[in-house]
Parts: C-alpha cells; sequence; structure tokens
C-alpha cells in the first residue's frame, strides 16, 4: 500500500471510530434507560409511556406535542425534583436521570 492510500485508511478510521463509539453509547444509554425506566418508572407510565390509572395526570410520552415542548432540562427536574404525585428520585445519579430522558425521548408516537 503506498503511503497515500495508508494516510487515507488512517483518515478515515480515525473519523469513523468516533462516529460509531458515540452510536455504541447513544445505544447503552438507551438500554440503560430503558432497565431503570422498566423497574422504577412503568408502573406509573406505562411501559409506551402512556400513564396507568397510578400515574393519571401524568403526562403522555408518546405525545408529539408533549415531546417538543418539554425540554431534556425539564423533564430531569421532574425525575430528579418530583411533580404532583411524582415522588423525588434524588438517589439517581445524574447518569442514570440523562438515561431516562435519553429513553423517554425514544417513546415518541412515530
Amino acid at each position: 500500500m503506498n503511503k497515500r492510500w495508508a494516510a487515507l485508511a488512517l483518515a478515515v478510521v480515525g473519523i469513523a471510530s468516533p462516529a460509531l463509539a458515540a452510536a455504541e453509547a447513544d445505544a447503552a444509554t438507551v438500554e440503560a434507560g430503558k432497565a431503570l425506566y422498566s423497574k422504577k418508572c412503568a408502573a406509573c407510565h406505562g411501559a409506551d409511556g402512556v400513564a396507568k390509572p397510578a400515574g393519571k395526570g401524568s403526562a403522555n410520552f408518546n405525545d408529539p406535542a408533549w415531546q417538543t415542548k418539554a425540554t431534556d432540562d425539564a423533564i430531569s427536574d421532574v425525575i430528579t425534583n418530583g411533580k404532583n404525585k411524582m415522588p423525588k428520585t434524588a438517589k439517581l445519579t445524574a447518569e442514570q436521570v440523562h438515561s431516562l430522558v435519553v429513553y423517554v425521548r425514544t417513546l415518541s408516537a412515530k
């Protein structure tokens, strides 16, 4: 392989690796959020993001209007500090809260 092709190959690997790592990290974040959501949130908010009777009055995470209106910071704040019937979940780490926000975003109706 000549030097030009070797340099091009290294450049492509250098560009692709961060993108692949980011995609894997996002998938890992979604999976972590899904596991946490199933354990801590689904009982009231429903597995599909539609509130169950116990979560009556909470947002429908499938609603495109809600998804557009709710900011990640606002979702994080409610997860951390609670709202109405929802208790504080201050024992969650920032990483766990972030993974929940990322997962809630996947519940949007398509």
